[in-house]
């Protein structure tokens, strides 16, 4: 296939303008839809997937279904074709930075609750519709320009298990991953759980429970240690969040919280907590 470049028009209706993002599987254009007048991203499949047939309609199939979900926590998918030899997906563009940016060196508490619920509003919708992201990480968080947490990618990654033996985008997958996927078990709702429980887990210390020379190294790690409590990191989380977090990172499905809701209340009652300290105790940390 020609190589996308700016200028090139997607379906005869999507002009190509930047390059916005590359992962794994596919790179992301900021795009300008000539139909609606408006800016889209297009996210468009790497060469050696679309050769994949079976692939192609794994991904065509997860992205109808990721379609379906309208819910303001949620970048909304509008169009996905065939373009040339691969195949596309057109979504909102959501101006602004990925969480994964805000949450380096950690952030307050309160923020920290904020943005985790947001998500778990989002994942909430889409279990609710039997959709399971597999893939939850800062770097699928968009915060657009009201603060508001938009998570992207929902069912994608169902469509192609990532080689864990990989590195960069797979490397940073492993460190979200619950460790029933790291041993390639059964992926349920309480996997998304698990990696809520790391994001939150990040937001609260500034890094990963689990780090390591390689994608294999992490993911080892997510199946056998225990990670610290978010309190030996940072001393300013009070044990009812503490626990929370803990509970959430089990390393058994069945001791996590067994769905969303389970884990908002949890997040409530921690935040009402007497030993919840007041947030201008809880600023960022270096």
């Amino acid at each position: 296939m020609a190589r996308a470049r700016k200028g090139t028009i997607v379906d005869e209706r999507y002009t190509l303008k930047e390059r916005i993002g590359t992962g794994g599987m596919a790179d992301v254009w900021l795009a300008r839809d000539k139909e609606l007048e408006r800016d889209v991203a297009i996210k468009m499949l790497h060469d050696r997937f679309a050769q994949d047939k079976e692939f192609v309609e794994r991904f065509r199939r997860e992205a109808q279904s990721a379609a379906g979900l309208q819910h303001p926590n949620v970048v909304s998918i509008f169009d996905r074709g065939a373009f040339r030899d691969t195949y596309f997906i057109a979504m909102e563009y959501v101006e602004g930075p990925q969480l994964k940016e805000l949450v380096k060196g950690g952030m307050s508490s309160g923020d920290a609750i904020d943005f985790t619920r947001q998500i778990l509003h989002a994942a909430r919708f889409a279990h609710r519709k039997g959709i399971i992201h597999r893939d939850l990480k800062p770097q699928n968080v968009m915060i657009d320009e009201d603060g508001r947490a938009r998570v992207t990618d929902f069912g994608i990654a169902r469509a192609g298990a990532s080689d864990i033996t990989g590195t960069g985008s797979v490397m940073g997958t492993a460190q979200y991953l619950s460790p029933e996927q790291a041993q390639g078990k059964e992926t349920t709702e309480r996997s998304d759980i698990y990696s809520i429980g790391v994001i939150l887990y990040e937001a609260l210390t500034g890094r990963v429970p689990f780090e390591g020379d390689s994608a294999v190294a992490v993911a080892l790690k997510q199946v056998s240690e225990q990670p610290r409590r978010p309190s030996a990191v940072n001393p300013t989380v009070p044990p009812a969040l503490d626990a929370v977090v803990m509970r959430a990172l089990a390393k058994d499905p069945d001791a996590r919280f067994v769905d969303a809701d389970a884990f908002l209340k949890a997040l409530d009652a921690a935040e009402q907590a007497p030993d919840q300290p007041r947030p201008e105790d809880t600023a960022a940390f270096a």
